[in-house]
């Protein structure tokens, strides 16, 4: 068993130091030597609870309560959604691992506790079923941590099917002007940043978006812009977060995802960016069409006049850990400030299949 950060305060937990309760009288139970041995929950010594079983698991540190297979996996993924108010990080999120679970793909994607369960379906019955996009997480409202099992169908043998944990910080960087504590341990304990990006916030963009779909759109009345100060906005927010020095990379792998593609696929013509992806037809990372999709990116953003954009990225978080990506949540601009059409994402796969490429759960093709 690997070591693990619990997923709500950031501090090491090891299979010798997680607390264990007795569901019956809630009093924690010290294991022996060879309950501890065997990874096994320690009996109840107390009088009336008859050795029953201290089944439930906390954090030694902060004593929230932990999902009960979560010393059982063998890698351990955490990644943090960052973006102003307005980029659309629920609604990404929510699509994406809709996606991931309904595409056929080998890889089985499962809540690991009741709150991740219910707050997806929440998400997920407000877009596909009322047709309204998620509503934008007030600033300063610390993330709950998803927790997610990553299951290998492919690998499976009759004896043992390979497990992963997936942790996700949703709602970071709402609130560039004050960082809550929890939010900087999730920053800092993340393997990967997924930065994500409103293009209509784009200065050189917004004279190609409809008016009407600009009109109702939370980049119009977005007090920044997707520019280079926006971009060093986040980077000291990260800083200050991951406590990392001015003038030092910061040393993460950074997925910018610009959402809403499809209100700006016309200035990109025939391009990779504006055709679906081919992961999950491959069932693997397709590392040319993500090289593809990068390159147009940047190619777009230099013809809109953002190259202070790509300098503000390369600047803090150097070249080779950051890769561009092309989503859009729904498929189709919405019909109006809260109805969306038929909803049918484009590439929202692509930055989860390349985080867990990145940790050899996906092969790269």
């Amino acid at each position: 068993m690997a070591d693990i950060l619990c997923p709500y305060c950031m501090n090491k937990i090891t299979s010798g130091s997680v607390k264990y309760e007795c569901p019956n009288c809630g009093n924690e139970a010290q294991p022996s030597f060879i309950e501890r041995k065997r990874h096994m929950a320690p009996a109840c010594r107390q009088p009336g609870c008859n050795k029953r079983l201290a089944t439930v698991r906390k954090c030694p540190v902060c004593d929230v309560k932990l999902p009960s297979d979560i010393l059982d996996y063998s890698k351990y993924l955490r990644f943090s959604i960052l973006g102003i108010s307005g980029a659309g990080k629920s609604n990404f999120l929510t699509t994406m691992l809709h996606e991931m679970r309904r595409s056929g793909l080998p890889w089985v994607l499962t809540p690991m506790d009741s709150d991740t369960q219910t707050m997806f379906r929440d998400n997920e019955n407000v877009i596909y079923n009322d047709g309204e996009p998620v509503a934008a997480t007030p600033p300063g409202t610390p993330p709950q941590p998803q927790q997610w099992k990553v299951q290998d169908k492919k690998k499976m043998t009759n004896k043992v099917i390979p497990s992963y944990s997936l942790t996700i910080f949703d709602g970071a960087g709402e609130d560039q002007q004050h960082i809550d504590p929890t939010i900087s341990n999730y920053i800092s304990g993340s393997n990967t940043l997924v930065i994500l990006i409103d293009p209509l916030a784009l200065p050189g963009v917004r004279h190609l978006v409809d008016p009407d779909i600009l009109a109702w759109s939370s980049a119009r009345n977005s007090a920044y812009e997707a520019s280079a100060d926006l971009v060093n906005g986040l980077a000291q927010y990260i800083r200050e977060s991951a406590n990392i020095k001015t003038g030092k990379l910061i040393d993460k792998d950074v997925a910018v995802v610009f959402t809403k593609m499809d209100a700006v696929f016309d200035s990109f013509g025939v391009s990779t960016v504006t055709q679906p992806g081919p992961h999950a037809v491959k069932q693997a990372f397709v590392k040319a069409d993500a090289d593809a999709v990068d390159m147009e990116i940047r190619d777009w953003l230099m013809r809109q006049g953002e190259q202070s954009f790509l300098d503000a990225i390369e600047t803090n978080f150097g070249k080779g850990r950051i890769r561009y990506f092309g989503v859009s949540s729904f498929g189709q601009p919405p019909k109006g400030p809260n109805q969306l059409g038929k909803v049918f994402p484009h590439r929202v796969l692509d930055p989860l299949m390349w985080v867990l490429a990145r940790d050899g759960i996906v092969p790269t093709i």
